[in-house]
């Protein structure tokens, strides 16, 4: 299991609405990734011109394939690639199914 962190620059002078529109036409690609793609959590900040999301992978080479596109697609939208961090995920706490997996 895998996580990984993802930061990306906005485009200059996107605001928070612009911002969601733009990922709610990528939502698609996302789903497209299960089985793969556990979960995908994104996090905009439109003042600050910055965006994170966290993902939750069965793998890291499902991620990486993924971010190797994913990659090309955020910097020709914005000009700037974004950064990946790729962190083992030792424990889940998974509230909602009401269980703890340790890896």
């Amino acid at each position: 299991m895998i996580s990984t962190i993802v930061r990306f620059r906005l485009p200059p002078g996107e605001t928070q609405a612009e911002a969601m529109a733009e990922i709610e036409k990528t939502l698609p690609i996302y789903q497209a990734a299960a089985p793969a793609l556990i979960r995908k959590a994104i996090h905009i900040d439109a003042d600050a011109g910055t965006g994170t999301s966290i993902y939750l992978w069965t793998d890291r080479e499902a991620a990486e394939a993924f971010f190797a596109r994913a990659s090309a697609m955020i910097k020709a939208k914005t000009g700037h690639a974004p950064d990946v961090e790729y962190l083992a995920c030792n424990i889940l706490v998974d509230n909602a199914a009401g269980e703890v997996r340790v890896f």
